[in-house]
C-alpha cells in the first residue's frame, strides 16, 4: 500500500490516523460481518451464500482501502482522547 505523508506530519499525527484507520476496519468489519450472519440465515443454498460471501467480502475490504487511502492522501488527523470524568460521591451523614 502507498502511503503519502507530509514532512509537516508529526509522529503524533501519524499515530492518530492508524488510530482512526483501526476504529473504521473494526467497524466496517462488524458491519459486513452481521451482514453475513443474517445472509447465512436468510440463503438456504451453499452455493449461492458462499457466492454471496465472496462478493461482500470483496466490497468490504476494497472500502477500508479506500477509506485508508482517503485519510492518507488528504487529511491531517488529531485524535483528540475524551475528557476525563470526576464523579464525586457524598456519603450522607
Amino acid at each position: 500500500m502507498e502511503r503519502f505523508y507530509s514532512m509537516a506530519s508529526g509522529n503524533g499525527e501519524l499515530r492518530s490516523r492508524e488510530k482512526l484507520k483501526k476504529y473504521v476496519q473494526c467497524e466496517i468489519t462488524r458491519l459486513f460481518s452481521s451482514v453475513l450472519d443474517y445472509a447465512e440465515v436468510a440463503i438456504d443454498s451453499k452455493a449461492r451464500y458462499t457466492t454471496l460471501r465472496s462478493k461482500v467480502l470483496k466490497v468490504s475490504n476494497d472500502a477500508i482501502r479506500e477509506i485508508n487511502r482517503e485519510l492518507d492522501n488528504r487529511y491531517d488527523v488529531t485524535y483528540l482522547p475524551p475528557a476525563e470524568e470526576v464523579i464525586v460521591i457524598k456519603q450522607k451523614k
